[in-house]
C-alpha cells in the first residue's frame, strides 16, 4: 500500500477498525515508500487511533514517541500532538500513572486550537491537577478546580476537551471524598457524574466511565451517611463493571481505584505527618468500618477488636467539629454491640450505649444525614440491654429522621436511597414491636416506611405557594433559583414548620396513622381488614399483619406467620417477565409465571388469611385491602388460585393501598356527584381501535353526557385542563400508559405521544374531585421504582383527589380489558355497586363460563365474549385503590 498524501487518512483514522489500522501502521513506516516526516506523524496518529480501540499503555506510548522523534513542523503537527495530549490526560483521569512533565512538553509542543484559544491552558491544569489524583498533601484541590473552570469557560461544551474536563472534575470530588471524607465533595461527585451522563455526545467509552464514576461517587456518598447497604450494593455494581471490561478500559482502571477506596484495610498512610487531623481521622476511619464489616461477616473477634481499635484512633484523631464524628460514633457504637452479643459483655454494651447516645446528641435533629442510622442502632443497644421499650421508642425515632431525609432531598435523586432505605428499616424496626407483642405499634412502624417519596414530593409542590402567603418572597427567589439545595431546604422547611427540624415538626402527611385511625378508615370505605403482606428476610419470617375495622367488635391487630411467604422463584420470574413482553401474548402457555405465582399465592398467603378471617365476626364474604411490600406489590393476589381452581376473587373482595395514610385521607373525601362532569380518552395515538369501541360503548350505554376525547384531541392540556378544572364523577382513560423508575416515570402517552406524568398529575391535587379514575392502561397501577414505595400513576390520581382508581399491574390484552372495562362500568351505573363491588363482579363475570351479556352492550363487544377463556391475564391484570 503506497501512501502519497499521508495527511489525507487523517480524519478518516478514528473511524477505522483495528485491523485497518494495524495495516495503515505497518503502511507507513514501509521502506519502499520512503517515508517522510509527515509518514511518521500520520503513523503517530494512527497508533493513538488504535490506542482507542486496544487501551493498551503500550500503544499510547508508541504513538508518543513517534510523535516525540517526528520532525515534521508544520500546521498538522499541531492537530496530532492535540489529540495525544488529549489521550494521555485522559489514561491519567482513568486511573493510568503518567509522566507529568512529558504530558506538559507535549502539551506546549501541541500549543493552543486555533478554534479553542485557551485549550493548551486547560489541558496544562489538568495535568497538574493529576496530583490530586494522587496523595500530594499539598496540593490546592479547590484552587485547582477554581483554575479548570476559569480556563475552560472558552472551550465549547460540545469538544472533547469538555468532556475530559468534566470528568476530571467528577475524579477530583471523588478523591476529595476518599481522602478527607467531604460530604459536599462526595454530593458534587454524583452530581457531575449524573449531568456528565446526560450528554449526548459521549462515546461507549466515555459514558463507561462516566457510569464507573458515577457509581464510585454514590457508593461514597452512600458510606458517609451510614448506608451500608447502598454502598456495599455500589462496591458489587463496580465489581461486575471490572470483570466485565477488558484489563486495560479505561472505566476499570478507574473502578479499580474506587474499589481501593472503599475496601481499604490498610490504615498505615494515616501515619503521614504531612496529614491533617481530619485526614487522618477519616482514613482511620475507613480502615476501621471496613475491617469491622469484613469481621461480621467472618464472625473474627479477633479482627472485630482490630477494627474497632482503628475506630477509636480515628475518634481520637479528628479535631473539634469534625463533620463525620456522628458516622464515627454510629459504626463503633454498631461493632461494640456485636462485640457484646459476641463475649464482650457488658463492658462493650455500657461503651455502646455512651457512644450511640452521644451519636444522637451530636446530631442534634433528624434533619441531620446519621440521625436515623444512629438512633436504629442505638434501639438495638437497648434491647440487648434489655430496654425493649426503649428501644422500640429509637426505632420510632429513626423513622422520622426518615422522613426528613427524605423530605430535605426531595425531587433530587438521592432522595430514592433515602426512600429504599427506610423502607428496609421500617421492616427491622417492626419486627421489634412484633417480637414485643405489640402488631399495633408495627403497623405504624411499617407505615412510616411506605410512600416517603410521594408525601415529600407534594409537601414541596407546596413550597412556593405556601412561602407567597407567608411573605417570605426572599426565600421564594432562592427556591425557584435552586430547590434541591439541601441548606436552604433546611431553612424553608423550618419557616413551613414553624419551628426547628425536629421530630415533633414532621408534616402530618409523613405522620403514620395508629390502629384506631385505620379502623375508622376501613368502616368508612366499607373494608374489613388492612393487611400489610411483610416477605420474609433475614430479620425474620414473612406473615401478615392485620389492622380490623372498628366495626368489628373485640378484633384487635394480630400478625399472622406465613412461613412461605417471600420473593421466591416465582414472584422473581413473574416480576421479571412483567418487564419482558406482553402479559395477554395469545401464545401464552400454561405454566407461564403468572399461572405459577397464582398457585404459590393460594397456599403460601390467601388460603391462611382467609381461614383467619373466617374465624372474625364478619358474617359474610370478607373484603380485604393489601399493602404488599416490595416486589409483592406486583403480584395479583386476588387471582389466586386454590387446587380445586377456586380463585380468591371468588369468595372475597380486594382492593390495595400503597399506605394507610393515604387510606386514612381517601376515607375522609366526600363522594362526588354522578352528574358531575365526565371525560373519557379513547385511542389518542390511533393504534388501540378497540379502546376506541370500549369508550363508545360506555359512554352509550352509561355516561352520554362525557366528553369524549380521541386521536389528536385527547392531549396532555386536555386531561390537565379538566382537572384543573375541579374534575368530576369519571375519568375514563383507554390509552397507552408506562412505569420508569423516578418521580416522573409512570406516565400516560397521549396524541403524538406525548406524556402526562403522574408528577403533572399531582401538581392539580388541589383543585380536583373525581368519583372514579378508569386507567385501562397498561401498567398503571405497578410502583415505578426499585425501592418499596408506591409511585404510579394510581397513586398520584389518588393522591390528587380521586376516591376511587382503577389501575393495572401489567400489559394487558386490548380485547380483554374492553370487556372488563364495560362489564365494571355496568356494575357500577346500572347495577349501583359501589367501584370496589363493581370491578370483583366484572372480573367474576370475566371467570364465569355461564355470563350473562347485558343488553347494554354493543355487538362489537358481544362478539367477543365467546373468545373468553378465563385466563388470568384477561382479568386479572385491573386492580381496585380507594373508595
Amino acid at each position: 500500500m503506497l501512501i502519497a498524501d499521508p495527511f489525507a487518512l487523517l480524519l478518516a483514522m478514528s473511524a477505522m477498525s483495528a485491523a485497518d489500522l494495524d495495516a495503515l501502521i505497518d503502511g507507513l513506516r514501509r521502506p519502499e515508500l520512503r517515508p517522510t516526516p509527515a509518514h511518521d506523524l500520520a503513523r503517530a496518529s494512527a497508533l493513538g487511533a488504535r490506542y482507542a480501540h486496544d487501551n493498551d499503555p503500550e500503544t499510547l506510548d508508541a504513538a508518543l514517541r513517534t510523535y516525540e522523534k517526528c520532525s515534521y513542523r508544520g500546521r498538522v503537527r499541531g492537530i496530532v500532538g492535540r489529540d495525544l495530549a488529549l489521550r494521555y490526560v485522559m489514561s491519567a483521569m482513568a486511573g493510568r500513572q503518567i509522566d507529568e512533565n512529558r504530558a506538559r512538553a507535549l502539551i506546549e509542543d501541541a500549543g493552543d486550537d486555533p478554534a479553542m484559544p485557551g485549550s493548551a491552558a486547560v489541558l496544562t491544569i489538568m495535568t497538574d491537577m493529576l496530583a490530586a489524583l494522587g496523595d500530594d498533601l499539598g496540593f490546592d484541590r479547590e484552587e485547582a478546580l477554581r483554575r479548570l473552570d476559569e480556563a475552560s469557560s472558552s472551550v465549547p461544551p460540545e469538544s472533547p476537551l469538555a468532556r475530559i474536563a468534566a470528568n476530571a472534575r467528577v475524579a477530583l470530588a471523588i478523591r476529595q471524598g476518599t481522602m478527607i471524607g467531604s460530604y459536599a465533595a462526595s454530593a458534587d461527585a454524583v452530581e457531575l457524574a449524573r449531568e456528565m451522563l446526560t450528554r449526548e455526545d459521549l462515546s461507549d467509552e466515555e459514558r463507561t466511565l462516566a457510569k464507573t464514576l458515577l457509581t464510585g461517587a454514590e457508593g461514597m456518598a452512600a458510606a458517609q451517611h451510614g448506608e451500608l447497604d447502598s454502598a456495599m450494593s455500589s462496591v458489587d455494581t463496580l465489581t461486575d463493571m471490572v470483570d466485565g471490561l477488558p484489563a486495560g478500559h479505561p472505566a476499570a482502571l478507574a473502578a479499580r481505584t474506587q474499589l481501593a477506596a472503599l475496601h481499604r484495610t490498610d490504615a498505615t498512610d494515616a501515619e503521614d505527618p504531612g496529614l491533617s487531623p481530619a485526614e487522618r481521622a477519616w482514613r482511620l476511619m475507613t480502615a476501621g468500618h471496613n475491617v469491622v464489616q469484613a469481621a461480621l461477616k467472618k464472625q473474627d473477634t479477633a479482627e472485630l477488636s482490630r477494627g474497632m481499635a482503628l475506630l477509636r484512633r480515628a475518634e481520637r484523631a479528628a479535631p473539634d467539629g469534625y463533620e463525620h464524628r456522628v458516622l464515627l460514633l454510629t459504626v463503633l457504637g454498631s461493632a461494640l454491640v456485636a462485640s457484646c452479643q459476641w463475649g464482650g459483655g457488658r463492658p462493650a454494651l455500657d461503651e455502646a450505649l455512651r457512644r450511640l447516645t452521644a451519636a444522637q446528641e451530636e446530631a442534634r435533629h433528624p434533619g441531620h444525614p446519621m440521625w436515623a442510622t444512629s438512633a436504629q442502632v442505638l434501639g438495638l443497644a437497648y434491647r440487648a440491654d434489655g430496654r425493649a421499650a426503649r428501644g422500640r421508642e429509637c426505632g420510632r425515632r429513626s423513622m422520622r429522621g426518615h422522613a426528613w431525609s427524605v423530605l430535605l432531598q426531595a425531587g433530587t435523586a438521592d432522595a430514592v436511597a433515602a426512600a429504599r432505605s427506610a423502607a428496609n428499616d421500617a421492616r427491622q424496626v417492626a419486627r421489634w414491636f412484633l417480637a414485643d407483642g405489640e402488631p399495633a405499634g408495627a403497623a405504624a412502624v411499617l407505615d412510616a416506611g411506605r410512600c416517603l417519596m410521594l408525601y415529600a414530593t407534594t409537601v414541596t409542590m407546596d413550597v412556593p405557594a405556601r412561602l407567597t402567603g407567608l411573605g417570605r418572597d426572599d426565600l421564594l427567589a432562592r427556591w425557584r433559583n435552586n430547590p434541591n439545595d439541601p441548606d436552604l431546604r433546611y431553612e424553608v422547611l423550618t419557616v413551613l414548620t414553624g419551628a426547628d427540624v425536629s421530630e415533633a415538626a414532621v408534616p402530618e402527611i409523613l405522620d403514620p396513622p395508629g390502629a384506631d385511625e385505620i379502623g375508622r378508615a376501613l368502616t368508612a370505605v366499607r373494608a374489613d381488614v388492612l393487611v400489610y403482606l411483610i416477605p420474609k428476610d433475614d430479620e425474620g419470617p414473612g406473615g401478615a399483619l392485620l389492622v380490623p375495622s372498628d366495626a368489628l367488635s373485640g378484633v384487635r391487630p394480630a400478625f399472622l406467620p406465613l412461613p412461605r411467604l417471600a420473593t421466591t422463584e416465582p414472584v422473581t420470574r413473574h416480576v421479571e417477565a412483567l418487564g419482558t413482553r406482553d402479559a395477554g401474548e395469545a401464545d401464552r402457555k400454561p405454566g407461564s409465571p403468572i399461572d405459577e405465582v397464582c398457585d404459590w399465592a393460594w397456599p403460601a398467603v390467601v388460603g391462611p388469611l382467609l381461614d383467619t378471617l373466617d374465624r372474625w365476626p364478619i358474617g359474610r364474604a370478607p373484603r380485604l385491602v393489601l399493602v404488599p411490600m416490595g416486589d409483592l406489590a406486583a403480584v395479583p393476589w386476588h387471582a389466586a388460585r386454590d387446587r380445586d381452581g377456586t380463585r380468591a376473587v371468588e369468595i372475597a373482595t380486594f382492593s390495595y393501598a400503597p399506605s394507610a395514610r393515604l387510606l386514612c385521607q381517601n376515607s375522609e373525601r366526600p363522594p362526588v356527584d354522578p352528574a358531575a362532569p365526565a371525560l373519557m380518552i379513547a385511542d389518542p395515538e390511533g393504534n388501540l381501535p378497540d379502546a376506541r369501541a370500549e369508550a363508545d360503548a360506555i359512554r352509550a350505554a352509561f355516561l352520554s353526557s362525557a366528553a369524549l376525547r380521541h386521536g389528536a384531541e385527547a392531549t396532555p392540556e386536555t386531561v390537565r385542563d379538566w382537572l384543573l378544572a375541579g374534575g368530576g364523577a369519571v375519568l375514563h382513560l383507554a390509552c397507552h400508559g408506562a412505569v420508569r423508575p423516578g418521580v416522573d416515570g409512570s406516565y400516560l402517552r397521549l396524541a403524538d405521544s406525548r406524556r402526562l406524568t403522574a408528577h403533572e398529575i399531582l401538581r392539580t391535587r388541589r383543585t380536583t374531585a373525581i368519583g372514579l379514575v378508569a386507567l385501562a392502561a397498561c401498567t398503571t397501577g405497578v410502583p415505578s421504582g426499585a425501592y418499596d414505595e408506591a409511585f404510579s400513576l394510581a397513586t398520584a390520581f389518588l393522591t390528587a383527589g380521586a376516591r376511587s382508581v382503577f389501575g393495572s399491574l401489567w400489559p394487558v390484552p386490548s380485547e380483554a380489558t374492553s370487556l372488563l372495562m364495560f362489564m365494571a362500568h355496568h356494575y357500577l351505573w346500572a347495577e349501583h355497586k359501589r367501584p370496589m363491588d363493581a370491578l370483583n363482579h366484572a372480573q367474576r363475570w370475566m371467570l364465569n363460563p355461564d355470563r350473562e351479556t347485558p343488553p347494554t352492550m354493543p355487538p362489537r363487544l358481544r362478539a367477543l365474549v365467546p373468545s373468553l377463556t378465563g385466563d388470568v391475564t384477561a382479568w386479572a391484570g385491573f386492580t381496585h385503590q380507594g373508595w
